[in-house]
């Protein structure tokens, strides 16, 4: 009878046993399994806005700045800028990532495809610029990789928001410049926030390159004031003429008027007229036969849809179905 029952307990005991090491290995493949495709299956989340910070590394001082560059430039060249900030990309290589990551979000507005998107992975320290197919011929492979060495020196130095607004600003300056425009940074008084002790330097410009300026506006008033000096000089005395204007037919609303401009020498007696056409008169504001304003062929053709005002917006601005093709450039820092 005692053999009996301790040869149930011994089964029983071998039976809870051999349950309890099944469930722990059970539990053990589902974490394996579980850890594994979190590992291979890249995450794509969601855009909360143009900056998007999934890490935590930008401050609120770094975002705003970014946000104040992505709404001019979006406002005064209909290109759309995004950055995402992950903590990695799965097993998929940068480059895939930032192609399918673009298109989810559908950068830059569709059958346009001028958007651009910088991808930074935090595990294995890599930047990814994507650029749109629209933007490609003004950000190329090599502009693209500038951008990013822009960006390395302060990524070393763990000041991740300067270092992405100066690769940022860089490709700012390359669209501007393509589209013939001089871009304002709304809110940031043109100026770059370096790191360091380092000088503010305005926008685009050096201290040569400014100097350079200054000498040929210089060099131009110089030229000009000789140019009218010697213009109203007697051509017989050389004496300083009198000028004087006088309208003959008055401007209306409709049509332009009609003056002279007569030179007189008081030296020689010299004189010369010329006539010459005035503009039309400007109707004031709001009056006039119509005060409803342009109507539907003027207005709306600025390059952009963007937000009137960055303080209030929410949400990713210039999303509207965008397209990239693999164009851009990667790096490690």
């Amino acid at each position: 009878m005692n053999c009996t029952s301790n040869g149930r307990r011994a089964s029983s005991f071998r039976n809870t046993v051999v349950r309890s090491a099944g469930s722990v290995a059970l539990a053990l493949i589902i974490v394996v399994l579980v850890g594994s495709l979190g590992h291979l299956a890249p995450l794509y989340p969601d855009p909360k806005g143009n900056i998007n910070d999934y890490v935590g590394v930008l401050t609120q001082s770094d975002k705003d700045s970014l946000d104040a560059l992505v709404d001019s430039v979006l406002k005064q060249t209909g290109v759309t800028f995004a950055v995402a900030i992950v903590s990695g990309h799965g097993d998929e290589t940068l480059e895939m990532y930032g192609v399918r990551l673009y298109e989810k979000w559908g950068i830059g507005q569709q059958n346009e495809d001028s958007g651009l998107l910088v991808v930074v992975s935090m595990e294995g320290r890599g930047l990814r610029m994507e650029v749109g197919y629209g933007l490609e011929p003004v950000i190329t492979d090599g502009r693209a990789g500038e951008c990013l060495d822009k960006m390395l020196p302060y990524f070393r130095n763990e000041e991740y928001g300067k270092g992405l607004y100066a690769g940022l600003l860089n490709a700012a300056e390359y669209i501007a410049d393509d589209a013939g425009i001089e871009l304002k940074i709304e809110g940031q008084e043109g100026y770059l926030p370096f790191a360091g002790d380092e000088k503010h330097i305005p926008l685009g410009f050096s201290t040569r390159t400014l100097l350079q300026v200054f000498a040929v506006v210089f060099l131009l008033a110089a030229l000009m004031i000789y140019q009218l000096s010697k213009k109203n000089r007697c051509p017989k005395c050389k004496s300083k003429l009198v000028v004087t204007d006088k309208i003959i037919q008055q401007a209306t609303f409709t049509a332009s008027g009609l003056a002279v401009r007569m030179y007189r020498c008081p030296v020689c007696g010299y004189y010369n007229d010329k006539t010459y056409r005035t503009n039309r008169t400007v109707r004031p504001p709001g009056s006039g036969p119509s005060s409803m304003g342009p109507g539907p062929f003027f207005g709306g053709f600025g390059r952009s849809s963007g937000s009137g005002s960055r303080k209030g917006s929410f949400g990713p601005r210039g999303f509207g179905g965008g397209r990239s093709g693999g164009g851009g450039a990667s790096r490690k820092w």
